[in-house]
């Protein structure tokens, strides 16, 4: 596997990213920390333009993702009709397994400098709104992080996002969970993201973990400016034809946010891949 080095970082997180080399400094955890980033020399065509809209998976077909083989289009990005965008991305995870995955998912929420061992420069921190699960005896690890809101900040491309990203069990998004099992489904992340700094829904994101001869793989789509709905006093009120008819859907979404986020999505996930056996072996016992 060809890999290529990742050399553009904006000045914003080029600073982030000796903050956290600080914040890090005598944790247990230290020596896994590395800001050598690196592409997949096999996904750059991905990155270097927009897939065909005609392309992108529709979320009421959700479940093709539990099919066999793989689908036309499996990196890319695009922006769609109604200015939303949309992004698959697929990172191999080697010697990794289903448990190693879903350990992950809560532990890094444990503190923020465990979230920045993830991509050095441009995760900043991380919340777990109900901390007690992450630390409450008996519970596996899915029932650590589903159903819990991580409270995330980070840089996507040169923009600082105030992200709450809300677990949910795949079920709630309409997948078949009694197909992961022949799927080889063996772990998942799934969530509707919100703007902390906008009162409104901004996007749906599924991360699935599925098993390969040498180890596992992760493939992750994103429907950005999805259902988007408003948030006013405690209810969600669904503005999906509005965010269309005034363009709200485009300035939010579009063209470049897909794109930033499929980069961000291959160099945090490549990078995991790299170390998630190792850190698992030391700390996930």
């Amino acid at each position: 596997m060809d890999r290529i080095p990742v050399t553009y970082f904006p000045v914003a997180t080029q600073q982030q990213l000796r903050v956290n080399h600080e914040r890090i400094a005598g944790k247990p955890y230290a020596h896994y920390w590395d800001p050598t980033l690196w592409l997949r020399a096999e996904v750059l065509p991905a990155i270097e333009q927009p897939m065909e809209s005609e392309q992108a998976l529709r979320f009421d077909d959700i479940n093709a993702l539990l099919d066999s083989g793989y689908q036309a289009v499996e990196n890319g990005y695009c922006e769609m009709p109604d200015g939303s965008a949309y992004v698959a991305s697929l990172v191999p995870f080697p010697g990794c397994t289903g448990e190693m995955y879903r350990w992950w998912f809560w532990w890094h929420a444990k503190e923020s400098e465990r979230y920045t061992l993830w991509y050095p420069h441009n995760h900043i921190g991380v919340r777990c709104l109900s901390p007690e699960r992450l630390v409450q005896p008996g519970l596996s690890h899915e029932e650590r992080y589903v159903g819990t809101t991580h409270h995330v900040d980070e840089y996507i491309g040169p923009d600082r996002m105030k992200l709450a990203i809300h677990f949910l069990d795949p079920a709630e998004l309409g997948l078949d969970t009694a197909r992961f099992e022949a799927a080889g489904i063996v772990g998942h992340a799934c969530a509707r993201v919100s703007l902390r700094s906008e009162p409104i829904d901004a996007a749906t994101m599924v991360h699935l973990a599925r098993r390969t001869a040498d180890g596992i793989e992760q493939r992750s789509r994103y429907w950005i400016g999805h259902a988007p709905k408003l948030r006013v006093l405690g209810a969600r009120i669904p503005v999906d034809a509005l965010g269309t008819a005034l363009g709200i859907k485009r300035r939010m979404a579009g063209a470049r946010v897909g794109y930033e986020q499929l980069l961000h999505d291959q160099i945090e996930f490549s990078h995991l891949s790299t170390f998630l056996a190792d850190i698992h072996r030391e700390f996930g016992g």
